[in-house]
């Protein structure tokens, strides 16, 4: 799992779940289910999930891509938000596809908070474990070889 993980080219991971926003977005009832039936707040618990998911993928995939160096706060915390940027063009978009969609901020703070959450997720819990699995091996394996060179 891991090479396959490590064999992903950079960028992948995130133009994909792109592609799975747009469908979320523009697909007539993707799920097949009618979301108010089941709560009246499914709409937004949706868009946290899905901007959650898609902050998640854009960290991982731009922490992937730094290897073996670590990433960067400040990088991690800009690539939440280009998720919550994405969610107000999406919400744009929709409205200039269908004329008679409205805006509905509630949409945008769930995204934004699933973005933050996402966010906070790696950086306070997922960091570690991530690196260790994906970065151990390669790091010790340059360890290694950066002894050897010093040897000769």
């Amino acid at each position: 799992m891991k090479n396959f993980i490590l064999s992903i080219p950079r960028g992948v991971s995130s133009a994909v779940m792109v592609l799975i926003v747009l469908y979320f977005t523009f697909a007539n009832n993707p799920l097949g289910v009618d979301a108010l039936k089941i709560f009246p707040y499914a709409e937004q618990v949706g868009h946290f999930i899905l901007y959650f998911i898609t902050a998640l993928v854009f960290i991982l995939d731009y922490a992937k891509a730094r290897l073996p160096h670590h990433s960067k706060i400040n990088q991690e915390m800009a690539l939440a938000a280009v998720a919550a940027v994405i969610s107000i063009v999406m919400e744009i978009l929709l409205m200039i596809k269908t004329n008679g969609y409205n805006y509905d901020l509630l949409n945008f703070y769930a995204a934004t908070v699933g973005a933050t959450a996402a966010f906070l997720f790696y950086h306070f819990w997922l960091l570690h474990p991530f690196r260790h699995y994906l970065y151990h091996s390669i790091q010790h394996h340059w360890r290694y070889q950066h002894r050897r060179k010093k040897r000769k």
